[in-house]
């Protein structure tokens, strides 16, 4: 039944006009569909998978209705299918939101989502036609064909496993239940350097609700380093030189939150509110792992992993999550505010405000100019090592050592404008692109030190990049790197 409702969207001409399509309903997934009529957009419909090669450009937003589409082309907006999967092939370039409604995102390690992806699995839209209007009307899919109360989580119980200098490998097997649209997944996740099995547990509520709630309990290996790189880059950097861009400690830990959705046309935005409490203690980092390269290089896989004091520490937090793709500015942010309640001996109580964001927006042609900034800034007299946050060497200051600066200040701010090569078209990487960048930060424990500053220039080709890095001082020299980018 699923499947044939799927299918409703046959009907429909394979080119809707901009005017032709409304959508009935008030959820999540609804504003996401309004926001993409609001725009300039082509809207596809069918039965059979559309197929959008590498060779070509879509100037403003796609909306598909029920077809399977497969892209690897460059798109200069969002791209939303309704009622099937979204398969992101290599090569394929959205300056804006990949979404899927009644239907997946499917990544490719080889491509370039600038707003993030985002799946509705569990809704989608029955389509009806009526004096020239089609009409999308909302549709939980469980209503249809009702979810099961026990299935496996992730692939056949396989979740995203991890590679990182503490943990090896980490390889999480879960379960999903899910009752009156509230989703409990517990896990268990082999960590092959410490010989453990960690459990742990997520509960979050259905996500086109206007309130929401997210949370997590079970034992960890946590960092406040994940900002840097995403898990897979980190893990595939990790493997290949050892260049793992976290510190970690462990903790047995317990948090919430409950968000609220706001959405506009384009925008959203999602005030949360929440607390934590978590139990740390050190991790050992000995380079008693596999890598390809620098196995026993201690600034590398061997880099000691600084030490945090061991106890309890018990906050509130608050903050916002933004993401903006109504016009040629894409922005996303997180605002995270952090107060304890409690924390171990020889502490203090702290307040610690934690930013992060992102911006990008074309110039001239096929150029873009692209900001990434990242910010933490922490009150009180003695703050738990538990919350220092660490900057420098890959992904952050090139030509310092790796995780060379921490504490509780950090500040870093990075310049990014790409030239693609149009003229230029490769098999399989597409164009070239020439970027140049500027970087700026620091950490400090109490204060912030003098930021270092980096400038540079690179050649990418698809994901791979190769780059050529100096400090404006010119006392740290000049660093030639390889490495890869999925995006950020």
């Amino acid at each position: 039944m699923r499947r044939a409702l799927l299918l409703l969207a046959t009907a429909l001409p394979a080119y809707v006009g901009a005017q032709d399509l409304v959508v009935d309903g008030t959820h999540r997934s609804a504003d996401v569909i309004r926001a993409a009529l609001a725009k300039p957009h082509i809207v596809r419909s069918g039965s059979g998978k559309l197929e959008l090669p590498r060779d070509s450009t879509i100037s403003t937003t796609l909306i598909v209705v029920g077809r399977p589409t497969y892209l690897a082309s460059k798109v200069n907006g969002d791209v939303v299918v309704i009622g099937s999967d979204l398969f992101l092939r290599p090569g394929a370039d959205i300056s804006g939101r990949a979404v899927a409604i009644g239907g997946t995102v499917s990544l490719t390690t080889l491509g370039h989502v600038q707003g993030g992806t985002e799946s509705f699995r569990d809704e989608t839209y029955m389509s009806s036609v009526a004096n020239g209007t089609t009409t999308l009307t909302y549709q939980r899919v469980s209503l249809v064909d009702p979810v099961p109360l026990l299935q496996p989580a992730g692939i056949q119980g396989l979740l995203i496993p991890s590679y990182d200098r503490v943990d090896g490998l980490s390889l999480p097997i879960g379960a999903l239940i899910t009752v009156s649209g509230v989703e409990i997944e517990p896990r268990l996740t082999y960590r092959s350097r410490l010989g453990v099995v960690d459990p742990g547990v997520e509960v979050r509520t259905s996500s086109d609700r206007d309130v929401r709630f997210e949370g997590r309990a079970g034992r960890d290996t946590r960092s406040n380093d994940k900002w840097i790189y995403s898990d897979l880059v980190n893990s595939l950097t990790t493997f290949w030189n050892g260049s793992d861009t976290r510190n970690y400690y462990r903790s047995s830990v317990g948090e919430g939150r409950v968000f609220f959705h706001i959405a506009r046309p384009g925008m959203v935005l999602e005030p949360f509110v929440g607390g934590r409490y978590e139990r740390a203690s050190s991790i050992s980092g000995t380079g008693d792992i596999f890598t390809v390269r620098s196995r026993t290089d201690t600034e590398h896989t061997k880099r000691p992993n600084p030490a945090v004091e061991p106890g309890d520490i018990s906050s509130l937090l608050a903050g916002a999550m933004f993401n903006d793709t109504a016009g040629v500015v894409i922005s996303r942010a997180r605002l995270e505010l952090e107060g304890s309640a409690s924390t171990m001996a020889g502490t203090s109580q702290f307040v610690q405000l934690t930013f992060d964001g992102r911006v990008a927006f074309p110039t001239f042609g096929t150029q873009k100019l692209r900001f990434r900034g990242h910010g933490v800034a922490t009150t009180g007299d003695a703050v738990p090592r538990a919350r220092y946050a660490y900057i420098g060497g890959s992904g952050t200051l090139p030509v310092a050592d790796l995780m060379e600066f921490g504490g509780g200040q950090l500040a870093y701010l990075e310049s990014l404008y790409l030239i693609p090569v149009d003229a230029v078209i490769l098999p399989v990487v597409g164009s070239p692109v020439v970027t140049v960048r500027h970087i700026i930060g620091g950490a400090g424990i109490k204060s912030l030190p003098k930021l270092e500053q980096t400038i540079g220039a690179g050649l990418g080709l698809s994901v791979l990049h190769f780059d050529v890095d100096t400090d404006v001082a010119r006392s740290r020299g000049t660093k030639f790197s390889f490495g890869i980018s999925l995006g950020s």
